[in-house]
Formats: C-alpha cells, structure tokens, sequence
C-alpha cells in the first residue's frame, strides 16, 4: 500500500441508527392509526412484521459497516483489505457524505460516512481533504 493520506476506524453512527428506529416506529404507528376494513384486519400482523424484519435489517447493515477506511498518496481507497476506486465526486450534507467506491471486479459500495461515525479530527480531514483539491484549489 502507499503512504496513507488520510485514515479512519469507522463506528455505526448513532445518528443513523436512531433515524433508522424512528422512520419504523413512525410508520407503525400510521399503519396502527389508519382505520382498516374488518376484512383486512387480519394483514395489520404481517405488515408489521414485514417492517419489523427491515428496520432490523437495515440496523445490522448499519453496524456492519465498521473498520479502517483509508485513502492512499494516489486516491485509491483501502476498505475491507481491497482497493477501491472513488466512481464519483463526494456528496456532501452538512453532516454526512455519501463516498460512492467501485472496486476491481466491478462490486460497488455506498457508504455514507456520518459526522458522528468519525473522531472530529478524522471527519475535519476528510472535508478538508474532499473540499480541496491537491494545488488547494476548492472543487
């Protein structure tokens, strides 16, 4: 590997795992207020088990990923022991980014890297890094 450029131990966000539990918890509550037919009592049960299932899903793709997130002197990416490609410039929000990385056998990963996910350090150098360009120009 080259001269790491920047580098990270990444945590599941807090953040993202509370959005998660409420955006499930919001909507059981509308399908519990919404006034259903008798005949379709019955389905109340497996829609919410349905949702149950993906607001668990989606908890344990949030804790899965975790670990060393680097970016090398050439910009190559290093997660998970593979080298990854940047696929397109960084989006930003005021507290995430969304890094869209394409690896050598074509498999793709989105990872939105969270403020709260990252030591503040880590997170200002990474927005530094992101925002400038190598001459210190801004994107």
């Amino acid at each position: 590997m080259n001269a790491v450029r920047w580098q990270c131990n990444l945590q599941a966000s807090r953040s993202a795992r509370a959005l998660n539990v409420m955006l499930f918890l919001l909507c059981g509550t509308l399908l519990l207020s919404l006034s259903w037919p008798v005949d379709w009592a019955w389905g109340l049960a497996p829609l919410l088990l349905l949702m149950l299932l993906e607001c668990w899903r989606n908890e344990r793709r949030l804790v899965r990923r975790q670990g060393v997130l680097a970016l090398d002197e050439k910009g190559h990416w290093h997660w998970r022991g593979a080298r990854w490609q940047l696929q397109r410039q960084a989006d930003w929000l005021p507290w995430g980014v969304l890094l869209v990385l394409r690896g050598a056998q074509g498999q793709r990963w989105r990872l939105w890297l969270m403020q709260d996910n990252l030591p503040p350090q880590a997170w200002r150098a990474l927005r530094a890094h992101c925002v400038l360009q190598n001459d210190g120009v801004p994107r």
